[in-house]
């Protein structure tokens, strides 16, 4: 079209309606919705991105290891032998001590008692405890009772367990329900087999004497293949 004219020749277009383009307020509104959304969008990947730990940098997560407990076994020839008490003294707490396993490359050898003068008070008694471990060899208590001073056949020599122990110690005038026979006298060679690992208590009991005594006693657990 040439500048001088009016309309055009050929669609009729009158050119005094020329002007800049109008725009729709609704489309103006989408293209920021639009917009936004996009912001937001890239936001939230980028967050998600920065959150995600790097495999090849990630420290895998050690499980904690326990090693199991370390057991420790009683010395062969050294197990545990109290001192004698007077059975009129409370009794000393054993019940329920583990017995360690002795070692299988030694013969278990205890010694209980080697007095040459033990003195048992009138109604009273010795008691000689000690634990024997596990252990597959075959044990028994073995030793001497010699009475010295002149005796009567009031003092009476028994081993308990320690279950016996305990029901025994609460009537100490009573019969002992032994496993093992009582032997009568202070005259005696003791024996006895021991048939498993566990407390046991030898007594030499002068419940049944007004007077007192005194003994020499050696006794000791010796063991076998």
């Amino acid at each position: 079209m040439k500048d001088s004219a009016k309309e055009c020749e050929q669609c009729g277009w009158d050119r005094a309606q020329d002007g800049p383009p109008t725009s729709d307020p609704a489309d103006t509104k989408a293209r920021i919705g639009v917009a936004a959304g996009l912001v937001v969008a890239y936001a939230v990947m980028a967050f998600l991105i920065q959150g995600t730990p790097d495999v090849a940098l990630a420290t895998p997560t050690r499980t904690p290891i326990y090693a199991a407990p370390e057991i420790t076994s009683e010395p062969a020839g050294q197990p545990v032998v109290t001192q004698a008490i007077s059975v009129g003294a409370p009794p000393p707490t054993i019940a329920g001590t583990p017995a360690a396993k002795a070692a299988a490359t030694k013969l278990l050898t205890i010694k209980l008692v080697d007095d040459k003068a033990a003195h048992i008070p009138a109604h009273d008694a010795l008691d000689y405890d000690f634990i024997l471990p596990e252990s597959d060899q075959k044990c028994q208590v073995v030793g001497q009772l010699h009475g010295t001073g002149g005796f009567d056949s009031g003092l009476e020599t028994f081993l308990l367990t320690d279950d016996e122990f305990v029901f025994w110690h609460a009537n100490p005038a009573a019969i002992p329900h032994s496993s093992w026979d009582t032997i009568r006298g202070s005259e005696a060679s003791l024996s006895y087999a021991l048939p498993a690992a566990g407390t046991y208590h030898l007594v030499i009991s002068n419940e049944m004497s007004p007077t007192n005594k005194t003994v020499q006693v050696r006794a000791q657990v010796k063991c076998t293949k």
